[in-house]
């Protein structure tokens, strides 16, 4: 899972693959409630023009789905209710946002990644109540 370089003056943990590496990412912004504002993060991280980021929002969004983490709910306990509830928030805010604003093809796959979140999210009620402006 990790792979472990032993440095001169520390050790560093490097994963096999970089989806891992963007899953424990995501998995961690719900495991440590400390670390930071997550809707700073989501927001920083979904206007990269590059999409680098993408693959890690859509964990991000599949984590907030209890369908997505009862598995993982087993061993790490319950995922904190007002991190989910951020995300969701976040999901619903940046659906609306990006539904207005696909007048050229860099606003129309921002609104497509946007859509990604939202399936990921697997919340039909999110879903209706996002898309119901647009």
């Amino acid at each position: 899972f990790l792979d472990r370089e032993d440095c001169a003056r520390s050790v560093v943990y490097t994963f096999p693959h970089l989806t891992i590496q963007e899953f424990v990412a995501a998995l961690a912004q719900f495991l440590i409630p400390q670390s930071g504002d997550i809707l700073k993060l989501l927001t920083e991280a979904h206007s990269a023009t590059d999409d680098r980021f993408g693959v890690f929002l859509r964990f991000v969004a599949g984590l907030s789905s209890p369908l997505s983490t009862w598995g993982l709910t087993e061993f790490l306990g319950p995922f904190p209710h007002q991190t989910i509830c951020r995300v969701i928030d976040w999901v619903n805010e940046e659906v609306k946002r990006q539904a207005g604003n696909t007048w050229s093809d860099v606003g129309k796959r921002s609104f497509l990644n946007t859509l990604h979140y939202l399936f990921e999210s697997h919340n039909p009620a999110l879903a209706q109540k996002a898309l119901e402006s647009v």
